[in-house]
């Protein structure tokens, strides 16, 4: 059995769904606890100890890293692309390559209430929708096991998720696959579909009934830790601004790191060694690495972990701009290459505020003042900034 089945212990389960797939008696199912992150349930009576789950668990077994063979930003060439992407245009690019050899991509959407689930598409309007942050965690669903049956078949598939979920496919398939190509994302952590769910409710009680949600959207705000909400208020539509300085969730997550599932915060994926073929994120310090690069458009780091990533990179160059930049670079613009995101004493009781008080009474108490500095930093003039610290000390 799993660590986390043996001990309960919330640190020791990242909720990928490796045990309940490859669980052949079906004994295992998963189940979302009091916070709304789902882990694996035991029905004994049906489990033969085959052991099979504790073979397949990222969490009981030391993951098969790679040194990145070389590190680069990239930027897409398309503008269409560019423009519509978080960062650079990395995920599209790839995406792209693989569906035109005929490839199958799998990544996480939205479904039409919200919440995050993994899908694997050859249609390009669901690969658009895999486009994007989603700060909320995924439910890889059964897509472990239709990659398997694609790839059983000869078809080429990517899947990109997190460090966990790609270290997670893998070890259900219990081979390397030469036609799977993995992307793992660089990740700060993972909040519940219970909070983004609360949050939408509030939202919409607040605002109006939300069509869309991007984090990160560019195309309003550019290049920045800044999304969009669109709501509607009869038939009119709105467009609110959603930043770590004036959002609660964006505030719950990026600022005050307290409300990540609870795995997260002892990551041992936190580091520049890899488990994906790719790993992709926003290349933040790129202007001080390569600084001719139009950097407000958005970029992309992308390690290429293997042979293979490399190989298609190298098919790639007809279609994104490539800097080939030193690991140290991208390692310094990203803190969860290095180390897990610090937990917070108001971890501890965030999700059991929200259960008791409700959504908009902890996010009062716990947001409010949060807000104020971040957003003096941000909207003063330096001069002005310079003066205040010389004064305050």
């Amino acid at each position: 059995m799993t660590e986390y089945i043996l001990h309960k212990e919330k640190s020791k389960c990242y909720g990928c769904r490796a045990c309940e797939k490859v669980c052949s008696q079906k004994a295992i199912t998963m189940e979302p606890d009091d916070e709304g992150f789902l882990y694996p349930v035991l029905n004994e009576s049906l489990c033969i100890n085959c052991g099979l789950c504790k073979k397949v668990c990222p969490y009981d077994n030391d993951f098969s890293v790679y040194e990145p063979i070389s590190v680069y930003a990239l930027q897409h060439n398309s503008e269409d692309i560019l423009s519509g992407s978080s960062s650079g245009g990395a995920f599209s690019a790839l995406a792209d390559y693989v569906t035109e050899n005929g490839g199958a991509v799998c990544g996480c959407v939205f479904d039409d209430n919200f919440r995050a689930v993994h899908r694997v598409a050859e249609n390009t309007a669901v690969i658009e929708k895999m486009k994007g942050s989603k700060y909320v965690q995924s439910d890889t669903a059964d897509s472990f096991t239709e990659v398997k049956v694609r790839l059983e078949k000869g078809q080429t598939v990517l899947f990109t998720g997190t460090p966990c979920q790609v270290d997670g496919l893998k070890r259900f398939l219990k081979k390397d696959y030469e036609n799977l190509v993995t992307v793992d994302l660089i990740c700060h952590g993972v909040p519940s579909p219970l909070l983004l769910s609360e949050y939408i409710k509030y939202t919409e009680n607040n605002k109006g009934k939300i069509t869309d949600l991007k984090f990160r959207d560019k195309l309003r705000n550019g290049w920045r830790s800044e999304g969009t909400v669109v709501y509607k208020i009869g038939e009119k539509k709105k467009v609110l601004t959603i930043s770590p300085f004036k959002d609660s969730y964006y505030n719950l997550y990026y600022m005050r790191n307290s409300v990540s599932r609870m795995c997260c915060y002892f990551c041992k994926y936190a580091t520049h060694k890899r488990v994906g073929d790719f790993t992709i994120g926003d290349y933040w310090n790129i202007p001080d690495v390569v600084p001719q690069i139009e950097y407000d458009k958005g970029v992309s780091v992308v390690f290429a972990n293997t042979k293979k990533a490399e190989n298609i990179l190298n098919e790639l160059k007809d279609n994104v701009v490539l800097y080939e930049t030193e690991l140290s670079s991208a390692v310094k613009g990203n803190g969860n290459l290095s180390k897990p995101s610090e937990m917070p004493e108001a971890r501890k009781n965030i999700y059991k505020k929200i259960t008791e008080k409700g959504y908009e009474a902890t996010v009062k108490e716990e947001c409010n003042f949060s807000y104020v500095i971040p957003f003096i930093k941000r909207h003063l003039p330096k001069g002005l900034k310079k003066y205040l610290k010389k004064v305050l000390g």
